[in-house]
C-alpha cells in the first residue's frame, strides 16, 4: 500500500482525467457529443442503524459510452456524514439513441466518513467505493431528463436515487 497523503492527489488526478476534452468537439457527424450536469438525491446504505440521505451532482460526457465524475454528501440519524466522490463509466443500452434508455454504470473512487464532525479535512476514516448502478434516462424535452437508478456496491450495500438535470 502507498502512503496515505499521496491518495488524495492520486484521486484528483483520476476524477480531473476523467472529464473528457474530446467530449466538446463535434463527432464524425458534425454533431456535438452529449454532455450532461445532474444535481440528483439518492437514499443510500452508508449507516448501520437506517437509511442515510443525501444529495450532490454528477457531470459527463459521451453517446454510447460515457464517462464523467459524481460528488454525494449524505448524512444518517446516527450524524455521520460522508462524503463520496467517483468516476463513472456508462454504457447505454440502446447504443443508436445514447441520450435515452436503460444504462448501466460503473462507479469506483472512495467515501470519507466524518462521524459527530469528529474528522477534519483531509480525513483519516475514508474506504475506497466501488459499485455498479442501473437505471433509465426519461427525456423531457430536447435538454432536460430525469433520470431514476439503483445501485450495489461497497462501502454503502444499497442506494436507490434520482436525477433531474441538463444536457448541453
Amino acid at each position: 500500500m502507498f502512503p496515505r497523503q499521496t491518495l488524495y492527489p492520486v484521486l484528483l488526478f483520476l476524477v480531473f482525467s476523467a472529464i473528457p476534452v474530446q467530449a466538446q468537439t463535434a463527432d464524425q457527424s458534425g454533431e456535438r457529443q452529449d454532455i450532461f450536469i445532474a444535481p440528483l438525491a439518492e437514499v443510500i446504505g452508508y449507516s448501520r442503524q437506517g437509511p442515510s440521505f443525501g444529495g450532490g451532482f454528477a457531470l459527463g460526457a459521451g453517446d454510447g459510452i460515457a464517462v464523467g465524475m459524481r460528488f454525494l454528501y449524505a448524512i444518517d440519524t446516527e450524524d455521520v456524514h460522508t462524503m463520496e466522490m467517483t468516476v463513472f463509466t456508462r454504457f447505454y443500452l440502446r447504443r443508436s439513441e445514447a441520450c435515452t434508455g436503460p444504462f448501466v454504470q460503473i462507479n469506483i473512487g472512495a467515501a470519507i466518513f466524518d462521524l459527530k464532525h469528529t474528522a477534519s479535512p483531509p480525513a483519516e476514516v475514508g474506504a475506497p467505493s466501488a459499485g455498479i448502478a442501473a437505471g433509465w434516462r426519461f427525456p423531457l424535452g430536447k435538454r432536460w431528463y430525469i433520470e431514476p437508478a439503483i445501485r450495489l456496491g461497497y462501502p454503502y450495500i444499497a442506494g436507490a436515487g434520482a436525477a433531474f438535470a441538463f444536457r448541453l
